[in-house]
């Protein structure tokens, strides 16, 4: 018995898809939709609502590979060169994987509190076979935002420890400049921007989250305090958006000049700044004159 059978209960014993998933993607992305409420969509809905979003697409397919279930949903969704495997649960979304994304985010407590009170949720993985990672997250951002009318609340990025309502993407989803604004300034959702402090560290460490998946190194820095977030949020956005554009590579040891005579210079991260290692690579800035 399979994995969505186990988890699911399969009462219909039909497989057959006409979708060509990419069996040959070594990295899948993907995005979540908490919600409140148990699950509960129309799929032609959904599909009108993908439709509107982007007049260009035509040809849309939903299909059910593993039949009716009793409880959950497992969907393929195709359009174009895009395919994403949709896999629901009327269950919240995990708590501590929640809060990694919830927290540091820049909405409401309000909104964050019926977030963190989810009582269902969808996972949106892409298996596609557009091979340009920020049109991958477009496709999935663009069906995440489907969901709007059904209760949904928030859309959670976990590689990027990043969350946004879900009219808040919604609304950046509505036109092309903003469309333009959400893909050229990463850390808005697609990479995350989060603030920490240590104890007996004096000042506030900032870092971006999940460059990685577009091949790009993620930045940290010890802020004096938290006014300067907003410098840095502009500053990682544009140097990750010059990288993404042009190519270009930085690794440690790199310097640049940023302005007012000030120097920008990387660095690897040291033994003590254990909690910048993680599976990307992380560059340390470090402003000097």
């Amino acid at each position: 018995m399979s994995l969505f059978a186990r988890l699911f209960g399969i009462k219909s014993k039909d497989t057959d898809t006409t979708v060509a998933e990419n069996t040959n993607n070594n990295q899948s992305i993907g995005l979540s939709v908490v919600f409140k409420g148990s699950l509960n969509f129309d799929k032609d809905k959904l599909l009108e609502k993908l439709r509107y979003l982007d007049s260009s697409i035509t040809n849309v397919k939903y299909e059910t590979p593993a039949g009716e279930l009793e409880q959950g949903v497992f969907a393929l969704i195709s359009w174009g060169k895009h395919v994403v495997k949709l896999i629901g649960f009327n269950a919240p979304f995990p708590a501590d994987a929640l809060e990694t994304c919830v927290e540091p985010a820049h909405y409401s407590e309000d909104i964050k509190n019926q977030v963190r009170k989810n009582d269902s949720h969808v996972i949106l993985y892409y298996t596609g076979h557009d091979e340009d990672v920020l049109e991958q997250y477009l496709a999935l951002s663009r069906l995440a935002v489907c969901f709007e009318e059904f209760n949904a609340l928030a859309v959670i990025n976990e590689n990027a420890h990043s969350s946004l309502p879900i009219n808040v993407l919604n609304d950046f989803l509505s036109d092309e400049d903003s469309v333009k604004s959400l893909c050229d300034c990463l850390p808005l959702f697609f990479c995350g921007f989060v603030k920490y402090i240590l104890e007996d560290v004096k000042g506030v460490w900032m870092r971006t989250y999940g460059a990685d998946v577009f091949g790009l190194p993620d930045f940290a820095v010890l802020a004096n305090n938290h006014d300067e977030g907003s410098d840095y949020f502009d500053m990682f956005g544009n140097i990750l958006s010059y990288l993404r554009q042009s190519g270009a590579t930085m690794n440690p040891g790199d310097t640049m000049e940023i302005g007012d005579n000030k120097m920008m210079s990387l660095r690897a991260p040291q033994e003590d700044e254990y909690f910048l290692k993680d599976t990307g690579n992380v560059l340390v800035v470090e402003i000097g004159k």
